[in-house]
């Protein structure tokens, strides 16, 4: 078929959405139809949809392995593409280009249809186009001119043939690209086969030499454990650990039963200074109790009393109160508490009283009925304390409930019932109540700002949550959560806890995970310095960072953190500094001096 004979079936194609199956490859028509379906423009068809550089180079380093053998196929089948002019193109799975090669002038012709490194080529995208029949048919395909969906493409020829990796799943497709006016020959199709298949046979001989070394490394262990790749996917379980192992092969490590056993370690496996995977040691779970804790909890004394006290109230009916600072984990205790408690069964409800507005706060609690006021939702709205119901309502920052709501809230309380705003029905109501605070309720009480009777009410079991200062015994362990979360390990580890543990974290367990994953993000494959990861706490930080003083007692550190505190929290005001520290003028400017906080 000639090329204006193509471009006539195209034209009419697009125009009329007229189409002789019988003169047309299938391949071509079922693309042409998706691409019509994913609302793909034939007068236009350039590359839309890009990666950021942060994401291009993660990509680069996930297949930079593939990347690297696509460099080499080049170099070793480069004679089978002698006196063409092309461009040689790799994608990933997800049909984003990664790298490409060959002629200068041609990649010019390519950017100014965005067929280039970061640009994502599919049918949904661009429409027909080899890379993206090849994703969707895991075949090799020779698309032509006026094949292409797109007017932009018409002036191209292009040969794709995906590459497979482990168990024969898609990893990446092999473009060959070149000018129109070459001729559809067979022999392209076979070279792009040939280059893939070289990628492919590597990739697959790579994974089994690497899941072969590590199996040697499992059997040489002297204990039950189990062996994943470097993407924490189960290669070997010990049979002693589960009663069906093999359910287990191929599934993420987050997968194993939790209730039954503890990860306690992963050893890193590595093959010419790469890990290519790692031994997992656990240990059977020991339970003198039902409480679940699906959190850090630490090594920390204060933190642990702390969860006993919890342990103690949490299956009981009673109200609690939480009182900590800002980001202390008052939502993580709301929630173990709401488990391990008669209520576990219903919903646990949420509501953040110093995010809604007064005016909307009684409709939010308590609901309405249909056509209760102008702009209601036409079929009401069940409140959040409807909603908890057999289950739990946690309050935080309750401090912040207006007065007026307070009182409706403890006649709720008082009488275990409501009516919803437009309506006549009294609706009984039995939930859980939770309160939190970062501030001392007994002290706005004193100060008329709480009521009495309600402070009564929802006062009944308080509990004090450390702040993480007072508890830096746990850093480390809250470190290495974060990095078991995230899969990432890294060796300079020691460094990073003590950095932390140097910190007073004025934004607690918040402020520490937010300083995490900034390092995830900037130092996920750099190994920072020291000063490097103070700076990096102080971006994200209201307080500067000062080193523990060799020279100060503990004592002495704890009396210049709360000096500091006090001018902060008084906006440097010396009076008001000093008597919420209990001493004189000019003592305070004496400690001032000596601390050097002027």
């Amino acid at each position: 078929m000639s090329c204006m004979e193509m471009q006539q079936i195209w034209e009419k194609y697009v125009l009329e959405n007229s189409l002789d199956s019988f003169i047309i490859d299938k391949t071509i028509i079922d693309s042409w139809q998706l691409s019509k379906k994913f609302k793909v423009n034939p007068k236009d068809g350039i590359g839309k949809r890009f990666l950021t550089t942060s994401d291009f180079q993660k990509r680069l380093r996930d297949h930079e392995t593939m990347v690297s053998l696509a460099k080499k196929s080049l170099n070793r089948f480069q004679f089978l593409l002698k006196n063409i002019d092309f461009i040689l193109v790799l994608t990933d799975a997800d049909g984003y280009i990664l790298w490409q090669s060959g002629n200068e002038h041609l990649k010019e012709h390519a950017r100014e249809i965005r067929f280039s490194q970061g640009y994502q080529w599919t049918e949904s995208m661009v429409g027909t186009n080899s890379i993206g029949i090849a994703l969707r048919t895991k075949e090799a395909n020779f698309i032509h001119g006026y094949e292409h969906f797109a007017r932009a493409s018409h002036n191209w020829s292009c040969v794709a043939s995906p590459v497979f990796g482990e168990n024969r799943e898609v990893v990446g497709v092999v473009d060959l690209s070149m000018p129109a006016h070459y001729p559809k020959k067979e022999d392209f199709l076979f070279t792009v086969q040939l280059i893939a298949e070289f990628i492919s046979e590597a990739l697959q001989r790579k994974v089994f030499e690497e899941q072969k070394y590590m199996l040697q490394y499992f059997s040489s262990k002297k204990q039950p454990g189990i062996l994943c790749n470097s993407s924490m996917t189960i290669l070997h379980i010990s049979p002693e650990l589960v009663d069906e192992p093999e359910a287990y092969i191929g599934k993420k490590l987050s997968a194993l039963p939790n209730e039954k056993w503890e990860i306690v370690k992963r050893d890193p496996i590595r093959k010419e200074d790469t890990c290519i995977g790692y031994f997992v040691y656990v240990k059977h779970r020991i339970f003198n109790h039902p409480f679940k804790f699906h959190y850090v909890s630490g090594r920390s004394k204060t933190f642990h009393q702390l969860l006993e006290e919890v342990q103690i109230v949490a299956p009981t009916s009673a109200p609690i109160h939480l009182y900590g600072e800002t980001g202390s984990g008052k939502e993580v205790l709301a929630k173990t508490i709401h488990e391990n408690s008669p209520f576990a069964e219903g919903k646990l409800v949420s509501v953040n009283c110093g995010s809604i507005p007064e005016n909307l706060m009684e409709s939010e609690l308590f609901g309405y009925e249909k056509g209760a006021f102008t702009g209601a939702n036409p079929n009401g709205y069940i409140g959040k304390i409807e909603q908890a119901n057999n289950g739990t309502l946690f309050l935080d920052e309750i401090e912040d409930m207006p007065v007026s709501m307070q009182s409706d809230l403890l006649r709720v309380l008082q009488e275990k019932k409501l009516t919803r705003i437009g309506g006549t029905k009294e609706i009984n109501v039995n939930f859980r109540l939770i309160t939190a605070s970062n501030q001392d309720l007994k002290a706005l009480v004193k100060a008329k700002k709480f009521r009495t009777d309600l402070f009564y009410r929802i006062y009944v079991c308080p509990l004090q949550i450390p702040p993480l200062r007072d508890r830096k015994e746990d850093i480390r362990e809250l470190i290495k959560y974060f990095e078991s979360a995230n899969s990432w390990y890294p060796f300079w580890e020691e460094m990073l806890v003590e950095v932390a543990e140097q910190y007073p974290w004025k934004g607690n367990v918040r402020e520490l995970n937010n300083f995490l994953e900034r390092c995830l993000i900037y130092y996920r494959d750099r190994i920072p310095t020291k000063e490097q990861l103070i700076q990096l706490i102080q971006k994200g930080g209201l307080i500067e960072f000062q080193e523990t003083s060799d020279t100060l007692s503990f004592k002495e550190q704890i009396e210049k953190e709360n000096i500091y505190n006090a001018l902060v929290n008084n906006n440097g005001n010396i009076p008001m500094a000093a008597k919420q520290l209990s001493i004189s003028k000019s003592t305070l400017y004496r400690k001032i001096k000596k601390y050097k906080l002027d």
